[in-house]
């Protein structure tokens, strides 16, 4: 919303009025609702698993293999407290016994999509590719999710 129109809505009454400064595409690459034209547009988000895996950088991988199961894709995405994602742990290529640290086996800066994104064209493109998952996140890193190649059953 506009400055303008923020101070109108103030004057109006209205309480708690904003200025959302990152714009209309950053509202809906961070997987807000929308009204209008874009509102019934099919996203990444209508096809992605919520609750994917996760785990922190200081955990072992042991501690992490023990506790994950493989219904998610053998993955784990690693975030920090603010559940910004800083990797992504591939279980399968891990040893389960391993005592060292989740940061020092994980691949570092894995690919994103964002939630904006269009769930046939991603997923064409995880075909493409050879993907078995892709990490859903805000502009700012956070992860929303995650999803996997066999959600092309589930995709509007």
């Amino acid at each position: 919303m506009s400055p303008r129109a923020a101070w109108r809505l103030e004057a109006l009454g209205y309480g708690e009025v904003y200025d959302y400064v990152a714009g209309k595409s950053d509202w809906i690459a961070a997987g807000f609702a929308t009204e209008g034209t874009t509102a019934g547009r099919a996203r990444i988000t209508d096809v992605m698993d919520p609750h994917p895996a996760t785990c922190r950088p200081d955990e072992a991988v042991a501690e992490v293999a023990a506790r994950v199961t493989p219904s998610g894709g053998g993955v784990c995405v690693v975030v920090n407290a603010e559940q910004v994602v800083r990797g992504r742990l591939r279980l399968d290529r891990a040893d389960p016994h391993d005592t060292r640290l989740v940061e020092a086996v994980m691949e570092p800066g894995p690919a994103t999509v964002r939630a904006d994104a269009d769930p046939a064209e991603t997923l064409e493109r995880m075909r493409r590719r050879g993907a078995r998952s892709l990490i859903v996140s805000t502009p700012e890193g956070v992860l929303l999710g995650v999803v996997h190649a066999d959600a092309s059953r589930q995709a509007p």
